[in-house]
């Protein structure tokens, strides 16, 4: 594909490679490491690591990520790793959320530019919606706020775990600070997970894939505040489409903002062809210690994530 590079975007161009096939985001992946235990957020796709960039030694987990051309990772979680070109299939459990063309502004800002005639799609979990934060970072994310529900969480302390749990939010924690003991409740927490920004063009598509489809949602969160200040999950920011917008556009029809509403219907419909991603249940509890913010499952401490069952995606009310 054309290497011309556009002007927008805020980190040079990295073609890890080709996805057209569907990649399976591993359950493993799907457990959050936890900041602390008060605090309000925590990242999917990490491992219990040597990581010197943070105090918890937390790394991004190579096996998160679809297959790609060499070696590549970044200090800081989540903050990019490229764009997979030509690349025309989110992976599985994820959905198209945000998208953009070389010349049309789609409302929201990918981290790695366009080339002439590419359309950049923005894959993250169902339930999730693109975040884009400027700054020293400049990185994209997926990200989801929760107010109640449970879902899966471990803490790293010098690259190892503290023991796979369950946390529940709302979560009152007792913390102790200068000798007295306070509680502290967290109301609501923000996961964060990869986003995985895809591009193409229309040489890319297969003839099959057109046609009159729908859009359910794009959702996207361009801002460089705070988790505190975001939408909750099942708010839409003003940068995208708005929710429930419907169309009945092919991919391959007219130019401009007409182009960039068929990529999104591509994307979409091949999502809709996806069984739909099962809701965390809880495991019976087991003798292994958990933190205390956390229910005990069977699940043990190793400074890499596990293998968890099929049904381990987050679950919010």
């Amino acid at each position: 594909m054309s290497t011309t590079t556009r002007t927008s975007g805020t980190a040079s161009r990295t073609n890890l490679g080709p996805l057209t096939t569907t990649f399976t985001y591993p359950a493993s992946c799907t457990v959050v490491v936890q900041e602390c235990d008060t605090c309000e957020n925590g990242w999917q796709a990490q491992t219990c690591s040597d990581n010197t960039f943070n105090a918890q030694g937390v790394q991004d987990d190579a096996k998160c990520w679809p297959p790609r051309r060499g070696s590549q990772s970044t200090g800081v979680a989540l903050n990019g790793w490229g764009f997979y070109s030509p690349g025309i299939q989110c992976p599985a459990g994820y959905t198209t959320k945000c998208v953009s063309t070389d010349d049309v502004d789609g409302g929201f800002t990918f981290q790695f530019p366009l080339a002439k005639s590419e359309t950049a799609i923005g894959c993250c979990p169902t339930g999730f919606q693109c975040k884009y934060t400027s700054g020293v970072n400049n990185a994209q994310t997926c990200f989801s706020i929760a107010t109640t529900g449970s879902f899966a969480a471990v803490q790293c302390s010098s690259g190892k775990s503290n023991g796979f749990g369950y946390l529940d939010i709302p979560n009152t924690v007792a913390e102790t600070n200068s000798g007295s003991e306070e509680t502290v409740t967290v109301s609501s927490f923000t996961v964060y997970a990869p986003l995985f920004q895809l591009h193409f063009k229309s040489s890319d598509l297969p003839s099959t894939e057109t046609g009159s489809i729908t859009i359910d949602s794009i959702e996207t969160s361009s801002s460089a505040s705070s988790a505190s200040s975001e939408p909750t999950q099942a708010s839409s920011s003003g940068g995208g489409l708005s929710t429930g917008a419907k169309a009945g556009i092919g991919v391959g029809a007219g130019l401009g903002f007409i182009a960039l509403i068929g990529a999104a219907l591509f994307f979409m419909r091949r999502r809709k062809r996806d069984a739909a991603v099962p809701t965390l249940t809880e495991e019976p509890k087991s003798e292994l210690p958990a933190g205390p913010n956390q229910h005990a499952a069977e699940l043990h401490a190793q400074s890499t994530p596990q293998e968890l069952p099929g049904d381990s995606v987050p679950r919010y009310k």
